[in-house]
Formats: structure tokens, sequence, C-alpha cells
């Protein structure tokens, strides 16, 4: 083990999905979920997070079309703040949107 806290089990606080190995032996959390004041949560929480986080801040007169844009790019920047050295492609995947997108998003960030 690497110093971080292991569990027999570690439970998302969102949505309750586990993982644990199956001898019952402690575990260290899982590379991909974070932790935090707030709680321990799976990849796909933390993704939604991110999402809904960006979506509330914008301003309440935005269309669909611009929140979904806001959301898109949120989910982006979550990715690459999780792994940088990610390429663009891998990210694209993750986010299910273009490289081009994923690009833009690094040019902006820079």
């Amino acid at each position: 083990m690497t110093g971080k806290t292991a569990a027999p089990r570690w439970t998302c606080d969102k949505c309750g999905v586990s993982v644990r190995r199956i001898d019952g032996e402690p575990v260290e959390r899982p590379p991909s979920w974070t932790e935090s004041d707030a709680g321990t949560f799976c990849l796909g929480c933390s993704r939604a997070m991110a999402a809904d986080a960006a979506v509330d801040a914008a301003p309440r007169s935005c269309s669909t079309e611009e929140r979904s844009r806001i959301r898109r790019k949120a989910l982006i920047r979550f990715e690459i703040g999780r792994d940088p050295a990610a390429p663009d492609r891998t990210i694209a995947q993750a986010c299910r949107t273009s490289t081009a997108a994923v690009a833009a998003v690094r040019r902006a960030k820079g």
C-alpha cells in the first residue's frame, strides 16, 4: 500500500455503487474515485457533479444549447484536471466529444 487509506469496501456517497475485493481484504480507494469533505464519489458521479456545478453557475438566461456547451466544457476540464497527460483522443472518448473540442479547451486553459 502507498500510504492511502484502505477499507474493506468503498461506496459512492452519491449513487451507492461499491467496490471491494472478493476475498474481503482491505483495498485502497480506486484511483479514479475522488474523496473530499463532501464525501467519496465514483468517477461517474464526480464527472456529473463537475458538469452540474458549471451549469448551476451559468446565468439563468442561457439557452439550452449554451448550457449544453457549458456542461461539455466542464466535463473536458474535469478530465484534463484528472489526468493532464492524457491524450486528447482519450479525453474526447471519455466525454463523448471530438478531439478538436478537447484541444480547444486545452488551448483556452493554457
